[in-house]
């Protein structure tokens, strides 16, 4: 590895430097901590979209057990499998317990939502997380890795929450999340440490590659999605394009190890 931060341990205190060194480039106006609390959604027109919010949020978890739940047999890696054994149980966790916080707000089952939000992932993602290893890394880093910057300016910038969401976010997602990251950087250097040189080469083309093809495909999503989140939650998105890349470039510049000055130009969420 070729900087200190390449050779740092991937964890949140490490995720929190880059962010806010992000954040001072990129966003320099947006607080490093909450400056209000948040209230609950009142209004009917609250209640709604707060709704649409925890169904996507929802989706993007059973999203993630049912690529898991079909990959998980087809790598043969036992230490990968455990992993996903974990994940799948986790983000199940988190899915049932967001159907259930929807219900109680909205007053219906949101399962028949959650499933068609589900299907858009999967017409944006097409056959990618599932196509090859590399495939399913892309998926791991954008699912997991990339959009960690994104929740913390949730979490600085929002102005509605569920109270009950909010403690089993803090007491069950949060942590989880952040194991699930490790899981895949550890995952991820266990197969590059063990290849030539020249091989690890080969292989950072590769994962570029097929990042950069799913970023072009998670990009209609992802605007979509903030805009969602803005109306719904309040989160300041006016810098969150800019906040997005900064931060993918340094989440593959830690996979490949390569400084980040050195990655070549990428798509961006704006692209």
């Amino acid at each position: 590895m070729t900087t200190t931060l390449n050779r740092a341990i991937w964890n949140t205190d490490l995720e929190l430097e880059i962010f806010n060194k992000i954040i001072q480039k990129h966003a320099p106006n947006l607080p490093k901590q909450r400056l209000h609390e948040t209230k609950a959604p009142t209004t009917p027109e609250e209640i709604e979209k707060f709704y649409r919010f925890r169904v996507a949020g929802a989706a993007h978890d059973l999203f993630i057990v049912q690529v898991c739940a079909k990959v998980i047999g087809e790598i043969p890696d036992p230490d990968l499998q455990l992993f996903l054994s974990q994940q799948i149980g986790d983000d199940g966790a988190h899915a049932i317990n967001t159907r259930r916080r929807a219900q109680e707000i909205y007053g219906q089952d949101p399962i028949d939502d959650i499933q068609k939000q589900v299907e858009k992932h999967w017409e944006y993602m097409g056959d990618l997380p599932v196509r090859n290893w590399q495939g399913f890394l892309a998926f791991e880093l954008h699912y997991e890795m990339h959009i960690v910057a994104s929740l913390f300016v949730n979490g600085i910038t929002s102005t509605i929450s569920d109270p009950q969401s909010a403690e089993f976010s803090k007491t069950r997602i949060k942590p989880e999340e952040a194991r699930h990251r490790v899981g895949v950087v550890n995952w991820w250097q266990r197969k590059y440490e063990q290849v030539s040189p020249a091989k690890k080469a080969d292989l950072a083309a590769q994962v570029l590659e097929i990042d950069e093809e799913a970023q072009r495909r998670r990009n209609p999503y992802l605007k979509q999605h903030w805009q969602l989140t803005h109306e719904a939650i309040g989160t300041d998105i006016s810098d969150l394009p800019k906040i997005y890349d900064a931060w993918r470039r340094e989440v593959l510049a830690y996979f490949l190890e390569i400084p980040v000055s050195q990655l070549p130009p990428l798509v961006s969420v704006n692209d």
